[in-house]
């Protein structure tokens, strides 16, 4: 399952959302600000400076690329040129 963190107001999460609605892969959303503050946000994940964000178990996906290619590639895994 994926985790996505996102923010209101955020066509990049909107994205993200419609693309996982339309191909049927469940996910769990935090919300920064509802869910989750963004101090807690920070200190959990320091390195991180954009929404969407995306954990699957302890693999990273940081951009929407990122998460289109994952949910394309029937593997399952972490394209190998990310």
């Amino acid at each position: 399952m994926i985790t996505m963190y996102s923010k209101e107001n955020c066509p990049w999460c909107d994205r993200a959302k419609e693309l996982m609605n339309t191909k049927n892969e469940p996910y769990t959303e935090i919300k920064i600000g509802r869910d989750i503050t963004r101090e807690e946000f920070m200190e959990q994940f320091p390195n991180v400076r954009s929404v969407p964000y995306f954990r699957i178990n302890q693999m990273e996906l940081v951009t929407f690329d990122e998460l289109k290619m994952y949910v394309e590639n029937p593997v399952r895994q972490r394209p190998a040129s990310l």
